[in-house]
């Protein structure tokens, strides 16, 4: 577990994330939501560069992460950027053995290659091997960086430590179906593999669909966190986004359901609501 204790991160002069509490288990997905600017990638990162965090607490399995060094940190937990941009051509198999680099020792050729190739059918791109990255669409290369960090967590010794999975807006210029398939991928790795995750996302829907606890984050403050049926509803929504919404059981998915009204459709006096 990934315990985080009244942690403020300031930038300059400005506390960009302030004092902020919440948990990352294993087996589990916590979301962070919120409006452009709300400080949610900060947040991220503070959990992902160990020295980053100025004041409060980050406690990973029991111990603080300032004193866990770099390379462990490294094997323990794997980040997906938003952007990943390659100046150079690539394979497939080449970038997905770059998750091999935080080993403390050269690994045998045949251990990397079968790393490699679990990895890629695991998301079902084994046979995307000999590919070159730029030749992908947005949502194959996504699957191709999960891979890699899939590499990343499997390629250290050992079997009795958690694992963690950081996505700063995954879904990011996905189109509908990649995004739902992308979502579904991880999904799956966590129930697999136990593993923790924590995503920055902008789509409600979305994340109401993958998480299992939602962090609403308002000028750097978690105002409200719980279970996406306990936090997506129009009052909090209100409070965190200045909008005004509907809300619904989906219908395919057992979770909430958001729609926003549009600015004109808005009321000034009192929202109009449907829970169901």
């Amino acid at each position: 577990m990934i315990n985080v204790k009244n942690i403020t991160v300031r930038k300059g002069h400005k506390d960009i994330v302030k004092d902020a509490s919440f948990q990352i288990s294993s087996g589990k997905i916590t979301v962070v939501i919120g409006k452009n600017g709300a400080g949610k990638s900060t947040l991220l990162e503070a959990m992902t560069q160990g020295n980053f965090i100025p004041n409060g607490k980050i406690i990973w399995d029991g111990k603080n992460i300032i004193a866990i060094n770099t390379r462990t940190i490294a094997q323990r937990r794997a980040v997906l950027s938003q952007k990943v941009k390659l100046s150079f051509s690539m394979t497939v198999k080449e970038l997905v053995e770059m998750g091999t680099y935080v080993s403390d020792e050269p690994l045998p050729l045949v251990k990397i290659e079968a790393l490699v190739q679990n990895a890629l059918k695991e998301i079902e791109m084994l046979d995307f091997l000999k590919r070159d990255y730029h030749t992908l669409s947005g949502g194959e290369q996504k699957r191709v960086l999960l891979a890699k960090c899939i590499v990343q967590l499997n390629c250290c010794h050992w079997a009795d430590v958690n694992k963690y999975l950081f996505l700063d807006e995954p879904t990011a210029s996905l189109d509908i179906e990649q995004q739902f398939n992308f979502i579904a991928l991880v999904k799956r790795l966590v129930k697999r593999r136990n593993i923790g995750v924590f995503a920055v996302l902008h789509d409600l829907n979305l994340a109401a669909q993958f998480a299992d606890e939602i962090l609403m984050l308002r000028d750097g403050k978690i105002i409200h966190k719980g279970n996406p049926e306990s936090v997506l509803t129009p009052s909090k929504l209100q409070q965190t986004f200045d909008i005004q919404s509907v809300i619904n059981k989906h219908p395919v998915f057992d979770c909430p359901h958001v729609t926003t009204l549009p600015q004109q459709l808005q009321v000034t006096h009192y929202p109009i609501f449907v829970n169901v």
